[in-house]
């Protein structure tokens, strides 16, 4: 368990929350090239990145190539919707009621 002060981003909607609310990613090479996993024993080495479990962060975060950034090499994520909704029966909008307050706004509006 993470320390309770610990906040980690999501590549999706930018918004801070425990890790305990979010799932990590890192990156998989295949034979097609990399592609995104869901690490959710958090065990897995290297490269991490976090993103909660909704259709709408995910799509969000390839839309905006937020995995390739956070990765730092074009990576394929177009199936890591479908490894999250098998693996993590999470209702779509669960993490809204967890968001902060500045969630939705410019990053510059709350400096």
């Amino acid at each position: 368990m993470m320390s309770t002060t610990s906040r980690r981003t999501c590549v999706g909607c930018r918004a801070t929350a425990s890790p305990d609310q979010l799932v990590r990613v890192t990156m998989e090479d295949t034979e097609h090239g990399p592609r995104v996993v869901a690490d959710l024993h958090r065990r897995r080495g290297g490269r991490g990145a976090w993103v909660h479990a909704t259709r709408e962060c995910v799509t969000t975060a390839v839309r905006k190539k937020a995995f390739n950034r956070a990765f730092r090499t074009a990576v394929s994520a177009h199936d890591l919707a479908e490894q999250l909704r098998v693996l993590l029966p999470v209702q779509e909008d669960d993490h809204k009621e967890s968001e902060s307050e500045d969630h939705g706004k410019p990053m510059s509006a709350g400096r």
